[in-house]
């Protein structure tokens, strides 16, 4: 039988699927960035490395030049994989509260639920014990 708890317990735990769904994407986004970082950290590694064997033979200054570009261009695309990062462990931190808020919503609305069935079972049973005593009122009363 559908209540008032049961219909508010059904939105909680809708809430809590929401949420989690929300931190997961959260989620994948930090590893997304993540992994733009160490893709950034591994391309950086690679073009010193390959620019260090080159200097062992003769080149121009244009192809320091390029170098020099290269990384500084590689940097500003770290710092700016940076900063989503951080916007993005904000936006983590607030999707973990907003579910830890819709799980405790949803355990409040789980016990009121309980705690209404109990009530309900405690109920049926006062009107069962009501309606044995008249039983045994009327037995007792025609002997």
């Amino acid at each position: 039988m559908n209540n008032t708890w049961t219909v508010l317990a059904d939105k909680a735990q809708s809430a809590v699927r929401d949420a989690q769904a929300q931190l997961n994407a959260v989620r994948a986004q930090v590893d997304k960035l993540e992994a733009s970082l160490a893709h950034l950290d591994r391309l950086r590694d690679d073009y010193i490395a390959r620019y260090n064997e080159t200097q062992k033979n003769a080149h121009s200054i244009q192809d320091t030049i390029t170098y020099r570009k290269f990384l500084e261009h590689l940097r500003g695309l770290r710092r700016k994989v940076e900063t989503q990062l951080q916007q993005v462990h904000l936006a983590l931190a607030e999707a973990k509260h907003a579910h830890t808020l819709a799980l405790r919503e949803q355990v409040k609305m789980e016990s009121m639920v309980e705690r209404e069935e109990r009530n309900r079972a405690l109920a049926a049973a006062k009107v069962e014990q009501r309606a044995l005593d008249e039983a045994g009122l009327r037995l007792f009363n025609l002997r």
